[in-house]
C-alpha cells in the first residue's frame, strides 16, 4: 500500500510539475507533459480531493511512518502547494479579462449576472465534468455539405428561446483531429441559455487549409439559408473557436465574401459579426500560402476577442501577442486580449474556473455586441 501511495503521489506531482512548468510541444503534438499538465491545469479540485483521499487512507492504515511513507508525505505536501497555486491563478483569471474588456468596451459595458457566474465556479468547484443543461436543447448532427461526418454541425438552443443571434464555434485539433462533440459545452450551452443559437461543427481534417477553411464558410452560408429552420438570426452571426478552430475563426472575419475561399458558393454572404479566439493559433499552417488571417487587410474588421494563456506549450503567447497587436494596428473594430496568468491550451475542455470565467467574459462581449451592434455586419462589396 504504502508503495502504491508514493507512485500515486509522484504521478500528481508529475502532472502539478507539467501545469506550472510546461514544456513546449513543437507543434500540435499531445505529448505526455502536455496531457498530463492539462488535467492539472483544468481539473485541479479534483486532484486535491483525490490527494486527501489517499493520504487518508495511507494514514488510517499507519502506513506514512516508514521511510518511503514519510517522502511521499512531504512529496504530497509539496503537490498540494502546487495545486492551490494552479487554483489561486485561475481565480485570477475573471479579473484578468474583466481588465481586458473594460479597457477595449469601457466602464459602462453590460455585465453578465454574477448570480450565474458564482454557480458556474461552484459548478468548476464540485465536478467540472460537464453534465448537459436541461433548459438548452441540441439539434444533433445536421447536414451542411455533402462529405459525411466531416461536415456535420450541431445547434444549441435554448427551450423557451424562438429567434436568437448566432454563435459559431470550431473545435481544435491542429486540422488533424478534434470533434464538434468535445470542446466548449458549458460556453456553448450558457449562451444557448441566454437567447444565443449556438453552433458547433466539424470540419475536414488532414486536408489543405483551404479545404478546411471552405467548410468554415460553408457553415456561415448554411446559417443564412437553413439557420432559421432551428431559430437563428443571422443578422448577428459571432464566431468563435479554439487553437486551430480559433485560426478558422479568425480567418474568416478578416476574408468575408473571398471568392476563391469559397468554391461552389462564391454569392453567399460569409461575413460575421464578430471574432472570438481562445489559446488560438494566428500563423501560417504547415508552410500553406494564404493561411495566415493577419495577411488580410482589405476587408473591414469586425470586433475581436483574444483569450490566451500565458503559459500555453502548444500555441506560444507571443504568437497572439503579435496577432492582437497586428489587429489593433488597422484601428478598425475595436480588439480585446486577455492574458490568462497561469493558463495553457485546451482551457474550455472541461467546465472549470477557467472555462466559468471565459464563458462569463464571452457572454459579456457578445452582450455588448448585440446592444451597440444589433445591425452591424461587415458586408464588404468585391
Amino acid at each position: 500500500m504504502t508503495f502504491g501511495y508514493g507512485l500515486s503521489v509522484l504521478i500528481l506531482a508529475v502532472m502539478v510539475w507539467s501545469a506550472l512548468w510546461p514544456r513546449p510541444t513543437r507543434g500540435p503534438h499531445a505529448t505526455p507533459t502536455f496531457v498530463l499538465g492539462t488535467a492539472a491545469l483544468e481539473i485541479p479540485f479534483m486532484l486535491v480531493w483525490y490527494l486527501l483521499l489517499i493520504t487518508w487512507a495511507a494514514a488510517d492504515n499507519r502506513e506514512l511512518t516508514a521511510p518511503v511513507g514519510i517522502i511521499a508525505v512531504g512529496m504530497a505536501s509539496l503537490t498540494l502547494l502546487g495545486l492551490l497555486r494552479i487554483i489561486a491563478q485561475s481565480v485570477r483569471a475573471m479579473s484578468t479579462l474583466n481588465a481586458s474588456l473594460d479597457a477595449t468596451l469601457g466602464l459602462h459595458r453590460p455585465h453578465a449576472s454574477g448570480t450565474h457566474h458564482l454557480l458556474r465556479c461552484l459548478w468548476a468547484f464540485i465536478a467540472p465534468l460537464r453534465i448537459p443543461n436541461p433548459r438548452v436543447r441540441r439539434y444533433r448532427n445536421l447536414r451542411y455539405g455533402p462529405d459525411g461526418k466531416d461536415q456535420l454541425l450541431d445547434v444549441y438552443r435554448g427551450r423557451n428561446v424562438t429567434t436568437g443571434p448566432v454563435f459559431l464555434y470550431f473545435h481544435p485539433g491542429g486540422f488533424h483531429s478534434g470533434s464538434k462533440n468535445r470542446q466548449a459545452k458549458l460556453l456553448l450551452e450558457t449562451l444557448a441559455s441566454h437567447g444565443w443559437v449556438c453552433v458547433s461543427a466539424n470540419y475536414r481534417l488532414k486536408v489543405p487549409f483551404l479545404v478546411s477553411l471552405a467548410d468554415a464558410k460553408r457553415v456561415i452560408a448554411w446559417i443564412r439559408t437553413e439557420g432559421s429552420g432551428y431559430g437563428a438570426d443571422a443578422g448577428t452571426i459571432a464566431i468563435g473557436g479554439g487553437s486551430a478552430g480559433a485560426q478558422l475563426a479568425t480567418h474568416c472575419g478578416v476574408s468575408p465574401n473571398h471568392p476563391e475561399f469559397q468554391p461552389d458558393f462564391e454569392a453567399a454572404d460569409t461575413s460575421v459579426s464578430a471574432v472570438i479566439g481562445l489559446y488560438g493559433y494566428y500563423g501560417t499552417v504547415f508552410g500553406q500560402e494564404q493561411s495566415d488571417p493577419s495577411e488580410f487587410t482589405d476587408r473591414a474588421l469586425p470586433p475581436c476577442f483574444i483569450i490566451h494563456g500565458d503559459k500555453d506549450p502548444m500555441a506560444p503567447v507571443a504568437m497572439a501577442q503579435r496577432f492582437a497587436h497586428t489587429m489593433r494596428a488597422r484601428d478598425e473594430g475595436p480588439v480585446a486580449y486577455a492574458e490568462l496568468p497561469g493558463a495553457g491550451h485546451n482551457f474550455d475542455l472541461f467546465a472549470s474556473l477557467r472555462h466559468a470565467a471565459v464563458t462569463t467574459a464571452v457572454l459579456e462581449f457578445l452582450g455588448w455586441l448585440v446592444e451597440n451592434r444589433p445591425d452591424r455586419i461587415a458586408r464588404e462589396t468585391l
